[in-house]
């Protein structure tokens, strides 16, 4: 009998194809995309309490108004602690500055004594970064108000949809079981059904993540005797939501922010706290909280956030990790992408030998294929 299978290399051409035109439709629909994925995250996880409500006999358009009206609380709250403490940090701006000016001055008393450059050139290369700062501070403070509209943007747009499709989260489904035949729908709806799940799971999983975070970095920066105890308290909370990188940035934001102390063993006290709370974040919340919520490994999550920065920037960052926990239930849900499923999962496991004779003999097959 013929085989009418295509050949390997028409299959990985169309595969390339359609993932180049996919990262370019995300990356021309950015302005479009990004707050519909914030709010579908954020509808998944509100539609356990939605449904609550409306078992209770609560009207779904109310129960939705509810949700939404607990939620914009709860984050106006955290935003006013964190604004409050930005309002203080801003007070002590001219004694940052002047503290970041003397440790310049010894670092190049430091260079000139032990490498023996002389003051003038390195005050010259000083004073041409300075230039160049001041050269760029105009594209600089373009870049911040469009980001700061398009922040504003997206806090307008994200509760809208979000409430939208709670309202219509019924309609969402049925259209979804409506676009594949029959004998697909049982599919179809245990996708749906395990992606809820998983993205709820996540989300919880997060806040309590976040939450101790922030209370391990707060009693530590106490005790050291940061001045911005809740500031850097949140910052590290909410970085850390950044896999692997985020550590990193709120290492060097924290040490920015300390620098308006003048005592050096502050600083080096909010960088071991750092270190401590991330090594209890890695260690037991991570797998205990998040990892078993999310079955992704290292690898490509890494590579999904460093995708996800280069097409929508820092909301590419955050959105990294569910969109691929996502993908990871439909690749498992359907019989022809389980392999991409498998490359996305966790499973270390060597190739049984069964796989591998399987493997070997698809080879052959290939190889015989294109001799002939």
């Amino acid at each position: 009998m013929e085989n009418n299978s295509k050949p390997y290399y028409l299959k990985l051409s169309s595969t390339l194809i359609t993932i180049t035109l996919l990262l370019l439709l995300l990356y021309i629909g950015r302005n479009v995309l990004i707050p519909l994925f914030f709010a579908s995250i954020f509808c998944i996880f509100l539609i356990k309490p939605c449904n609550y409500l409306e078992r209770k006999g609560v009207h779904h358009a109310i129960a939705a108004i509810i949700c939404m009206l607990l939620s914009i609380i709860v984050m106006g709250t955290i935003i006013y602690f964190i604004s409050t403490q930005i309002v203080a940090f801003k007070n002590d701006l001219p004694t940052l500055s002047n503290n970041l000016n003397k440790a310049s001055d010894n670092l190049q008393t430091y260079v000139q004594q032990h490498f023996h450059i002389s003051y003038s050139k390195i005050h010259n290369s000083l004073q041409n970064l300075r230039e160049k700062a001041l050269a760029s501070a105009p594209s600089i403070v373009g870049s911040t108000f469009a980001t700061l509209s398009g922040i504003i943007e997206y806090l307008v747009l994200i509760p809208i949809y979000t409430f939208l499709m709670l309202l219509y989260r019924n309609l969402i489904v049925r259209f979804l079981l409506a676009s594949f035949s029959e004998t697909h729908s049982e599919a179809v709806a245990a996708i749906l059904g395990k992606t809820k799940f998983v993205i709820r799971n996540y989300i919880f999983g997060l806040l309590i993540e976040m939450l101790t975070v922030a209370v391990l970095s707060f009693i530590g920066y106490m005790i050291v005797g940061s001045e911005y105890a809740i500031l850097l308290a949140f910052l590290i909370a909410i970085l850390n939501l950044i896999p692997y990188l985020g550590v990193l940035t709120a290492a060097i934001i924290s040490v920015i922010i300390t620098a308006s102390s003048s005592n050096p063993v502050v600083i080096i006290g909010v960088l071991i706290v750092i270190a401590i709370v991330h090594l209890v974040d890695s260690n037991i919340l991570l797998p205990k909280i998040v990892g078993s919520k999310v079955k992704i490994n290292a690898f490509v999550t890494i590579v999904g956030v460093v995708v996800g920065s280069e097409l929508w920037g820092i909301p590419g960052m955050f959105l990294a990790v569910p969109m691929m926990a996502i993908l990871k239930v439909l690749f498992d849900g359907v019989e022809e992408l389980k392999p991409w499923g498998i490359l996305l999962g966790e499973d270390l496991e060597r190739p049984t030998k069964q796989e591998r004779k399987i493997l070997r003999i698809k080879i052959k097959k290939t190889n015989e294929k294109n001799n002939d």
